[in-house]
């Protein structure tokens, strides 16, 4: 056996966020390693100055006092200061929660930082360094996804079942101000401050809603056509400007009208995350992958230079793998990197960009075809192609937004996808695109997720997740497995092989339905009668799974191992160890079907070369 370096799995510029202090745009990354936030000066016209963020994976909020700006993290959720002047770092809070999801200034200076998954406001004294935990926004609720401070009160918007709080900053008051007709969305996702008007984003409708500070039951409700999130808001004078995804659209309208109008598309599908105005006029905007200007007389766009030796694109926790010939394709954040499968490079890697994260995806037809977040995307690539097509989407009205599982029934050139649903929403979905129309089963699994899928020759597998849209408490323990017979488009049968909550991968080898959960259990049943044959403990995490022949591969993230799949229990084989994986999911291991294995050590992607 021979291990391969195969170099970096996905490299990127990845932006959480970002602030303007004064001439300089700052932008903090996400998901690329090692974090940063990095000053673009907009007379040198150039990246100037930057400054690793230590022991956390990736920034969501970032506001400025004076000339120093505070920014949360995530993995853990804690608060740091920069010094834009020195360039020092100071970790000066640990919230104590998993993330920070914002950061924010109120007039009079203090800093306030909202929390996932207790939805909790912590405010931050730059003057004193005292904290205080305001405690839950929402006693019933995991996101503080944004919020917006005056001298008096704190607005928090709240998910993953959408609500709008009202903190009284001398009472401590909560009272939930959002309006009746908006409770069954998921989140009031982003808020701004517009004179005696508090602005919010409501999603996943895009809806805006105004509401006066001064007379909170004085609100108006704006609709967006044809989009799902908003995700930036500013506002000049009494014009409010705000955009919105996937579009990538820029919208304004004045306080009191009843209607948006679209200004433009600055960058078609971009994430424009944070935006604001310079002095003289421009738009500003943090996107997922860079910065732009953007004219708003002349509708016209200039990327900013972000090239610089301290923030090259980074290596990134890899998402998913495919091996697609002489290549294998990784998902990563906002595309998907293509790597040369040969130890010797048989061509340079290199970027594909959009939109998303693809969450799986396999390689027939010469087409690679991917299940993409957000959204419940289905896009195709061609094997040697470097654009990607959007085919179609899961209708809007099944709710769903997170692939979790992509395979093609190669016999009835059927793609199978399987999603899970929205925020705060129940039940994921099998859906199954023909060619002509993508049909969806939600709720198929009963109060559960539908995480993988396997195909057979008359229907498909189906292994459970008892996690639901991200923010609901599951009300099942254990994965249900079913098969959904296309004859009927009912399920033949439901069981719970396992203890495990979540059924990470599935194959079928022979008879045998092999299956990973995944706390590392390896199960195995026959297909027909049902029957579980066995149960292997794998390790302290399960994957994704790779076959060749009657053996299947896969990875707990430190070590690659092997099993042979029959009817009787096997004995695990360890391939390699100390692989010392980072992923942003499911560890995974992919094949080329005949004697090479695809997987990660670190972030970097290794063939195996099997003897």
């Amino acid at each position: 056996m021979a291990i391969s370096d195969l170099g970096p799995a996905s490299r990127v510029l990845n932006f959480g966020n970002g602030v303007r202090i004064g001439n300089e745009i700052w932008f903090a990354t996400r998901q690329i390693l090692p974090t940063r936030v990095a000053a673009y000066d907009l007379t040198q016209r150039r990246i100037t100055k930057s400054a690793p963020i230590p022991g956390v994976p990736g920034i969501w909020g970032i506001d400025a006092v004076g000339t120093d700006i505070f920014v949360s993290s995530y993995s853990p959720g804690l608060l740091f200061k920069v010094d834009t002047t020195t360039m020092d770092v100071t970790q000066v809070l640990d919230l104590r929660e998993e993330v920070g999801w914002n950061v924010k200034t109120s007039p009079d200076g203090k800093l306030f930082v909202g929390t996932y998954p207790t939805a909790r406001l912590w405010e931050y004294d730059p003057a004193t360094g005292q904290a205080t935990d305001h405690g839950r926004m929402d006693p019933d609720d995991t996101y503080v996804r944004d919020l917006a401070a005056t001298n008096t009160t704190v607005y928090c918007g709240i998910g993953s079942r959408a609500g709008l709080v009202a903190y009284d900053r001398a009472s401590g008051t909560r009272t939930d101000i959002l309006p009746a007709e908006l409770r069954d969305r998921t989140f009031g996702a982003v808020c701004r401050i517009a004179g005696d008007h508090l602005v919010v984003g409501i999603s996943p409708t895009a809806e805006v809603l105004v509401v006066d500070t001064r007379d909170h039951s004085r609100y108006q409700i704006l609709k967006t056509p044809n989009d799902s999130f908003v995700v930036g808001i500013t506002s000049r004078g009494d014009e409010i400007f705000y955009t919105t995804r996937p579009s990538g659209s820029l919208y304004r309208f004045r306080l009191g009208d009843t209607a948006p109008t679209l200004v433009g598309v600055p960058v078609a599908e971009a994430s424009n995350v944070r935006i604001g105005f310079l002095d003289d006029g421009r738009l500003w905007a943090v996107q997922g992958a860079g910065g732009i200007l953007y004219d708003l007389g002349t509708r016209t766009t200039e990327a900013l230079d972000m090239s610089s030796p301290d923030l090259a694109p980074m290596p990134e926790r890899p998402m998913s793998l495919c091996h697609a010939g002489d290549r294998i394709v990784v998902g990563g954040s906002l595309g998907v990197q293509v790597v040369s499968s040969e130890p010797t490079p048989a061509f340079d890697t290199f970027r594909v960009p959009f939109g998303g994260e693809v969450k799986d995806m396999e390689a027939y037809g010469g087409v690679v075809h991917m299940g993409v977040y957000t959204l419940a995307r289905y896009l195709t690539m061609p094997v040697d192609g470097r654009a990607v097509t959007e085919v179609v989407r899961v209708d809007a009205a099944q709710e769903q937004t997170r692939p979790t599982s992509l395979s093609v029934d190669r016999r009835r050139g059927l793609v199978l996808m399987s999603t899970e649903p929205d925020y705060g929403r129940w039940e994921g979905a099998l859906n199954i695109w023909d060619g002509q129309r993508f049909r969806s089963w939600r709720g198929i699994l009963p109060d559960q997720t539908v995480q993988s899928l396997c195909p057979d020759p008359h229907g498909v597998f189906l292994g459970g997740s008892t996690i639901n849209g991200y923010g609901t408490t599951p009300t099942t323990t254990r994965a249900k497995l079913a098969y959904f017979d296309y004859r009927t488009e009912r399920l033949a049968w439901l069981i719970e092989p396992t203890d495990g909550g979540v059924i990470v991968d599935l194959k079928l080898i022979g008879r045998v339905l092999a299956g990973v959960t995944r706390d590392g259990e390896l199960f195995a049943l026959d297909s027909r009668t049902r029957e579980v044959l066995w149960r292997v403990d794998v390790g302290a995490v399960g994957g994704k799974l790779a076959v060749i022949d009657d053996r299947v591969f896969g990875t707990d993230g430190t070590r690659l191992w092997t099993a042979k799949v029959g009817r009787h229990e096997p004995s695990l084989r360890v391939l390699a160890d100390g692989l010392n994986q980072s992923w942003f999911g499911a560890p995974e291991v992919v094949t080329d079907g005949v004697r090479a294995l695809f997987t990660t050590r670190g972030t970097n992607l290794i063939r195996v070369d099997l003897s």
